[in-house]
C-alpha cells in the first residue's frame, strides 16, 4: 500500500499565514485529516506564533523609549539598500508587524551569528556588570544610562519552564544600531545572554548606509527557541516586583 503523500510544506505555512484562498483553504483542512504528519506540522507553526506572541506582548504594550524616538527623528539620509540574500525560509506577515513595533522601527532583523558582533553577546555575564545588577534587581521600564556607549533599558521578564528569562533592548548611537537580548537567570544564580536580534539603522556621515539582511531560519530559530524554554505571557509588575524581592525564588 502506497504512503500517503505529504503536502508541500510551504502551502501549510501559506494556510498558517492564512494566504490560501478559501477553496485552498479547505483543501488544505481535508488533506490534514487524513495526514497526521501534516497536521502535526501545521500545529507547530500555530504554536510557534502563539509563542511570539507571548513573548512580545508587553514590549509591544509599551511605548518607543525617548531615545530611540529622539534617534528616528533625525533625517534619514539617502542611502542604496543592500540587497536581500535569497530567503531560506517564510518571514509570516503577523511575526514581522510585532517584531517591527516592539522595537518601534521597520527595519530587517537578523540573528547575531554570522551577523557583525552586537552591543550585547551571546553568553554569560559578569555577576559585577552593570547590566547583571539590573536584571538582577531593577524592574522592567529601568534604563541603564551610561556616559559613553550603549543605553540598555529592560523590556519584560518572562517565566519559562525552567525560571525566568528577560528581554533586553540596547541602543548604541555611535554605531546605529539597537539589539534586542533574551537574557535568562541561571539556576545557580547570575545571567547568560541566550540570544540576540539586531537592527542596523540608516547609516550617517560616517556609517556605510544600508540595511541589515535578515532570513526567515532567523525568525523560525529564534520562534523555536522560545518554544522550547517554554515561554510564558510576561509578569505584570506586581509579580515581577514581588519575584525581585524573593531574590528571583519560586
Amino acid at each position: 500500500m502506497t504512503a500517503p503523500k505529504a503536502m508541500d510544506r510551504a502551502r501549510l505555512a501559506a494556510f498558517v499565514d492564512g494566504e490560501l484562498s478559501p477553496e485552498d483553504s479547505a483543501a488544505v483542512v481535508m488533506h490534514l485529516a487524513d495526514h497526521p504528519a501534516d497536521q502535526a506540522y501545521v500545529d507547530d507553526l500555530f504554536a510557534a506564533n502563539a509563542a511570539l506572541a507571548r513573548a512580545f506582548a508587553a514590549p509591544l504594550s509599551e511605548p518607543v523609549p525617548p531615545a530611540i524616538q529622539a534617534l528616528l527623528a533625525e533625517p534619514a539620509p539617502s542611502a542604496a539598500i543592500l540587497p536581500f540574500p535569497p530567503a531560506r525560509g517564510r518571514l509570516r506577515p503577523a511575526l514581522a508587524g510585532g517584531l517591527g513595533l516592539a522595537a518601534g522601527l521597520a527595519l530587517a532583523l537578523y540573528l547575531v551569528q554570522p551577523a557583525p558582533p552586537a552591543t550585547l553577546a551571546v553568553g554569560p555575564l559578569d555577576a559585577a556588570s552593570p547590566l547583571a545588577t539590573a536584571l538582577e534587581g531593577l524592574p522592567s521600564g529601568a534604563t541603564l544610562a551610561t556616559t559613553s556607549g550603549p543605553e540598555a533599558v529592560i523590556l519584560s521578564t518572562l517565566p519559562t519552564a525552567t525560571g525566568h528569562c528577560r528581554e533586553v533592548e540596547s541602543l548604541d548611537r555611535a554605531a546605529r544600531r539597537i539589539d534586542l537580548a533574551l537574557a535568562c537567570r541561571l539556576p545557580q544564580g547570575g545571567w547568560q545572554i541566550e540570544m540576540v536580534l539586531a537592527e542596523t539603522l540608516p547609516g550617517d556621515s560616517t556609517t556605510e548606509p544600508g540595511f541589515a539582511a535578515a532570513e526567515g531560519t532567523a525568525l523560525q530559530d529564534f520562534s523555536a527557541y522560545l518554544d522550547r524554554r517554554g515561554a510564558g505571557l510576561a509578569l505584570s509588575p506586581e509579580e515581577e516586583a514581588a519575584l525581585i524581592a524573593r531574590g528571583w525564588a519560586e
